[in-house]
């Protein structure tokens, strides 16, 4: 007589599951020519900013409007066009998380994982190292194309080695974390549109309409939402925060966190 083992999956046995849910979510978010076309306009926006600001500057030499004023550049404003890109990577990472609930296809997609929460990690590390590839990539041509023709304009451009470094690679994770960000809301209300209307005005417009609130305590609250705090890691944007840009990030990460743990609890507890 043969007997059946209870013993839980150990953790040799998960390890693959994840792993296996990854390769299938990335080729999910990869094979859809609109997710493609939105990572390419995302791409584009961040390139084409930096050259253009770059191109702007030059041309400030000729306008008599400028005339006897020192032009220079600043590495950080060649990456501001990453928080308009955030906005193309939530759509992605909203779509990605709700896809599968409007065809239904998410009732296979769970059932091949032995437990749900690798089907949320999953889609979360897709979306996430895709807009970490978008924005770092993005935004260290973005920091490097002007460094072709600034310096021999006769334009001051300090971008160091380090501090173009740290801003490619603080575009990439900050875009990863709004990805992550989109995907824990999508999977969270399980509806594109719902998690649209939700994730876009939390990353754009909520913030500034809580900041002009005339009560202090509630403008200083909207210097605590993910994209008003987070951003401060790629802008030296001011708020009434004492926040390091680091701590700033963490800010955002701890919005990640708690709306990723709501995810997941309600992932475990409903019917697909």
């Amino acid at each position: 007589m043969s007997v059946l083992s209870t013993a839980a999956p150990s953790l040799g046995r998960g390890r693959p599951a994840l792993v296996g849910a990854v390769a299938s979510e990335t080729v999910k978010l990869t094979t859809l020519r609109s997710n493609w076309i939105l990572a390419a306009v995302a791409f584009v926006m961040i390139v084409g900013s930096g050259l253009l600001q770059g191109l702007g500057l030059v041309s400030r030499l000729t306008d008599p409007r400028f005339a006897g004023q020192l032009i220079e550049a600043r590495p950080m404003q060649f990456v501001d066009s990453v928080l308009w890109a955030q906005v193309l990577i939530a759509v992605i990472a909203v779509l990605a998380a709700t896809g599968e609930y409007g065809s239904g296809q998410i009732k296979l997609s769970l059932l091949a994982a032995p437990t749900r929460l690798p089907v949320l990690a999953a889609k979360t590390i897709a979306a996430a190292a895709l807009s970490f590839g978008i924005g770092t990539v993005g935004a260290g041509l973005a920091l490097s194309i002007p460094l072709t023709f600034l310096p021999a304009a006769g334009i001051d451009y300090p971008n160091d080695w380090p501090t173009g470094a740290g801003l490619a690679f603080g575009s990439g994770a900050y875009l990863a974390a709004i990805a992550a960000l989109g995907t824990a809301i999508g999977m969270l209300l399980r509806n594109v549109i719902a998690g649209l209307a939700v994730t876009l005005p939390l990353v754009t417009i909520l913030p500034s309409v809580i900041a002009s609130i005339p009560a202090q305590m509630i403008r200083d609250a909207a210097a605590y939402f993910p994209t008003t705090a987070g951003r401060m890691l790629i802008s030296d944007l001011e708020t009434t925060a004492a926040l390091t840009p680091w701590q700033g990030y963490l800010v955002l990460l701890a919005w990640v966190v708690v709306l990723w743990a709501a995810a997941a609890v309600t992932l475990r507890a409903r019917d697909a």
